[in-house]
């Protein structure tokens, strides 16, 4: 991930660049998710972290963080 603009980033490296359209810009959700990711955690655990930090509703958070993640597993930036 990298900070440009006052956006944040996912970068693409390695044979993804070449499945990838560019860079993946992300919200402050997704970045939150992102980092959060540097350990190995259960998709509830993730979106019960959400929820504590954005004060969003519990079904929301795990569908978004589930959406994520399925995301960049698609685009080969994580393995699950």
């Amino acid at each position: 991930m990298r900070e440009v603009g006052g956006e944040s980033l996912l970068v693409p490296i390695g044979p993804q660049v070449m499945d990838t359209n560019g860079l993946v810009v992300i919200n402050d959700t997704a970045r939150y998710v992102w980092e959060a990711l540097a350990e190995e955690r259960s998709v509830d655990d993730l979106a019960a972290a959400v929820v504590e930090e954005f004060d969003v509703a519990p079904r929301r958070a795990r569908a978004d963080v589930q959406a994520f993640i399925d995301k960049i597993t698609q685009m080969g930036m994580i393995e699950q």
